[in-house]
């Protein structure tokens, strides 16, 4: 379950484990939060005061370099994603786990910021340009070459729709037995 905490009380939790009066664990049960949570905000206030527990409010948007400079500091220096997370003023030690992640699966293009949510639908669509345009500004070897790939491509939509067609019939006469 996730829910927010306000500065304030961050503040007020952070303050009584540095006063030593309390551990991370007697803390998480008295205030009802885990302890790793507990853990990072110390952290991160230790490293950037009270603006190191308003970081992890807003989101922030990296670069596709910035993420490799981080990446590849980690793997020079050895470090741990928390410890890298600090270095950088991340302010969350995940994130740096999920770009290690993407990078290793998909290289440079898993780096690279995906706009989030649906794309919006355009009022003042402009209509796509006819096909006669399109045909007239090609020159005649292109002409000929679209045609060709036309017809081509009409000729494997026949194969696959006749071969769906006989798999269908096949599949019904080894049901009918």
């Amino acid at each position: 379950m996730h829910r927010k905490h306000s500065i304030d009380f961050k503040i007020k939790v952070v303050h009584e484990y540095l006063n030593g009066d309390s551990g991370y664990r007697p803390l998480s049960v008295k205030y009802k939060i885990d302890s790793k949570l507990l853990r990072t905000w110390v952290t991160q206030f230790n490293q950037n005061g009270v603006q190191g527990l308003t970081a992890g409010m807003r989101k922030s948007k990296y670069t596709q370099a910035f993420k490799l400079a981080v990446l590849q500091h980690r793997l020079k220096h050895q470090l741990s994603y928390r410890e890298t997370a600090v270095a950088f003023d991340i302010p969350n030690a995940s994130v740096v786990a999920q770009w290690q992640s993407r990078y290793d699966q998909y290289g440079m293009l898993g780096l690279e910021s995906k706009p989030k949510g649906r794309p919006s639908k355009s009022m003042s669509r402009q209509p796509s340009k006819p096909e006669k345009e399109t045909a007239q500004s090609l020159n005649e070897s292109e002409r000929a070459e679209l045609e060709r790939l036309r017809v081509e491509n009409r000729q494997l939509e026949v194969a696959i729709a006749l071969e769906k067609k006989l798999q269908s019939l096949a599949r019904d006469k080894r049901t009918k037995k």
